[in-house]
C-alpha cells in the first residue's frame, strides 16, 4: 500500500489559453486568480460563447466579459495570471 495519496480536489494551474479551452471543455469548474501569493483570490465562473470567445463572470462584481484569447490577456489580470503561475482551476 502507498503512502501517498492523490487530492482529487486540489487546484491544478491553467498556464494558457489553449490549457483554458481544455479545462471549460472537461466541465465545470471555478476558477481563482491568485493574489498576495494565494493569500486572497478573484473568483470567477469561465465559458465560451460558440464563436471562440471565453465569457467570464466575475464573482465580485457580478459583471461579464466577453473576450477574444488576445483579450483576455490585455484586458484583464487573466493572462498575466497564467503566466505566472497564479490561475487555477477547481471543480465545484
Amino acid at each position: 500500500m502507498s503512502n501517498t495519496t492523490k487530492k482529487t480536489n486540489a487546484p491544478e494551474k491553467i498556464r494558457n489559453c489553449k490549457e483554458l479551452r481544455r479545462a471549460i471543455a472537461e466541465g465545470c469548474y471555478e476558477y481563482r486568480l491568485l493574489l498576495c501569493g494565494g493569500a486572497a483570490f478573484s473568483s470567477k465562473h469561465i465559458t465560451t460563447d460558440g464563436r471562440g470567445r471565453f465569457r467570464v463572470f466575475n464573482y465580485i462584481d457580478d459583471s461579464v466579459q466577453t473576450l477574444s484569447g488576445k483579450k483576455l490577456y490585455t484586458e484583464t489580470n487573466i493572462g498575466n495570471a497564467m503566466e505566472n503561475g497564479a490561475f487555477v482551476k477547481e471543480k465545484f
